[in-house]
């Protein structure tokens, strides 16, 4: 038992045109959810960035021998007597 209502122009409060027009409720929600994604991912890229840690390592000859008998010899602490 529904009359049939006649829509006047003054009830009409916004009419969108284009692709898309009237159902843009989707659309906001896929966009909200990737920026949310895109904000996401750059700030765990900053964090890990900052947090990471590096072992420092020194690679290249020092004092002319490259001998591994002369590294474990620099490495050492020098004990009294050594020369």
């Amino acid at each position: 038992m529904s009359e049939e209502r006649r829509i006047e122009p003054e009830q009409i409060l916004v009419a969108r045109v284009g692709n898309g027009a009237n159902c843009s409720s989707i659309g906001s929600v896929v966009d909200t959810l990737f920026a949310a994604a895109v904000v996401g991912t750059a700030v765990f890229a900053a964090l890990a960035a900052a947090l990471a840690t590096e072992e420092v390592r020194v690679v290249g000859e020092r004092g002319g021998d490259a001998s591994p008998e002369a590294a474990s010899a620099d490495a050492r602490p020098a004990r009294r007597g050594d020369p």
